[in-house]
């Protein structure tokens, strides 16, 4: 009877276990059906050339595709082999790098940068290893300066410059953080930086990975990166070159399936352990109490989700929802108007179960609206997106993005209008918002609606981000005499 029981008991596992591989495969089928339809719409919309996107929950790849062209020049589609410039995501690979020293022994996060840089300025002697990679550094921007300047010369001239605030106060997105960190890493490591990153997180490969910060420099199987010109209606090559010191900062090349390797790496605890990967997911404590950003990784949260990653060039990006087993890798080469952070957010309402279940808003769906000039529709579809998503800090730089596209434009100056309007009307505390539309009220010759917005704009803006209140002062005093 034992035995009877047993035998029924196997069976019905076994059932059960096929009804959830088969209820996983419709999932899966469900989810590519939906995500082939958002990116058709998605591309067309933004006009993105080519594009590489997968899908991994649970360590399942769900979606995996090459879609468009890497070269329109050569009618050359995107493929398995096409590599893709990620610009500042590789901040994600040179920050592992740093953490695999710290996991060695070899590095403190506590450091200070003299420890391993000599002769440095008496102002940056105390910085530390943390606000290198936490962009807290204070330190001044190496884009400032012509990229021809040898390192040297470089190095001579940010000497001199003053720091731009108090090491450790705020957050300012900086390339000189990452171009010492790279030093740090050759001076512990003896290698080079590409050497380094290459032995130890790609394990010396030849093939889908390798370093470049050269737009121009012919490597095979690169999708070409486009600018749009808007105004000849066309897109147009990069020239952009950041040279060899630009690396650790931008110059990762690389294959859709390498940076899926590299992720599995990273899940199965072969880059770092779990307690020094939580180390680099840990929030920094800048002094101002406001900014948010981990130890070289941003904090993307999605309808309260919390995901980890960071983007490039407003091309790539990369993200990791720790907590829900999911990571979404996109890959692309050009655009109309940016759209790589909408697109992973909303790749992830429709893949993650828990976002899936609650039917929330797209953000492209507000953008539709907005490229198509339909503002009472966009208005209501955005309150209904920032309700659910009140610290939403994705949407609205796109959406101030294409009202200064529209601003400086006879034909589209009603339409930013609008579009700073709405903006305004769901961020009434954001300066940025207030500043757009008051330029618009400028350009329209309403003085008073300006200067109005203006001040306001000043009064929210209390770090004067961007040194910006100084401009919108001078606005006032213009408006104000007449000039």
């Amino acid at each position: 009877m034992k035995r009877l029981n047993s035998f029924f008991i196997l069976i019905l596992f076994l059932i059960n276990m096929s009804c959830t591989d088969q209820k996983k495969k419709e999932t899966i089928t469900e989810i590519t059906s939906e995500i082939d339809t958002y990116l058709s719409e998605t591309m067309e919309l933004h006009n993105i050339p080519g594009l590489a996107l997968a899908v991994i929950i649970d360590d399942v790849i769900v979606y995996e595709k090459y879609l468009g062209k890497s070269s329109l020049e050569n009618n050359q589609l995107v493929d398995e082999q096409t590599l893709f410039r990620v610009f500042s995501a590789t901040k994600l690979i040179t920050t592992t790098g740093i953490f695999q020293l710290i996991q060695d022994g070899k590095l403190d996060l506590e450091d200070t940068i003299s420890t391993y840089l000599e002769d440095l300025p008496k102002q940056w002697q105390e910085i530390q290893i943390k606000n290198l990679l936490s962009h807290s550094s204070g330190l001044p921007d190496i884009i400032r300066y012509e990229s021809t300047l040898s390192d040297k010369a470089l190095m001579e001239k940010l000497f001199k410059d003053d720091m731009d605030f108090v090491t450790g106060n705020q957050f300012r997105y900086n390339q000189t953080n990452y171009w010492l960190l790279a030093q740090i890493i050759e001076k512990i490591t003896g290698m080079t930086f590409d050497e380094y990153i290459l032995k130890y997180q790609f394990d010396n490969t030849t093939t889908g990975v390798l370093f470049s910060s050269n737009s121009q420099e012919i490597i095979p199987n690169r999708a070409t990166r486009y600018f749009y010109n808007n105004e000849v209606k066309e897109f147009e090559k990069d020239t952009n070159n950041s040279g060899i010191r630009g690396h650790s900062g931008n110059g990762l090349n690389i294959t859709l399936q390498k940076f899926i390797e590299w992720n599995k790496r990273l899940d199965a605890n072969k880059l770092l352990n779990n307690k020094v990967k939580y180390e680099m997911w840990k929030p920094f404590n800048f002094a101002n109490q406001k900014d948010t950003f981990l130890h070289g990784w941003g904090n993307y949260p999605v309808n309260e989700l919390e995901s980890y990653g960071f983007s490039g060039g407003n091309l790539a990006a990369f993200r990791k929802f720790v907590n829900h087993k999911a990571t979404i890798i996109l890959l692309s080469n050009g655009y109309k108007i940016p759209a790589h952070d909408i697109i992973i957010n909303d790749i992830a309402r429709i893949a993650i179960p828990e976002l899936k279940e609650k039917a929330p808003t797209l953000e492209e769906d507000v953008m539709r609206f907005v490229l198509n000039s339909k503002y009472t529709e966009a208005s209501q579809a955005y309150k209904k997106f920032a309700q659910e998503n009140p610290k939403d800090d994705v949407l609205k730089w796109s959406i101030n993005s294409i009202g200064n596209l529209y601003l400086y434009s006879e034909k589209n100056k009603e339409n930013a209008f609008e579009i700073f309007k709405i903006n305004a009307e769901v961020n009434p505390n954001w300066w940025v918002s207030l500043a757009g539309l008051a330029e618009v009220y400028e350009l329209k010759k309403d003085s008073l609606n300006a200067i109005e917005n203006y001040k306001k704009a000043i009064e929210l803006n209390k770090e004067n981000q961007y040194n910006y209140n100084e401009q919108m002062k001078n606005k006032i005093e213009e408006l104000n005499t007449g000039k």
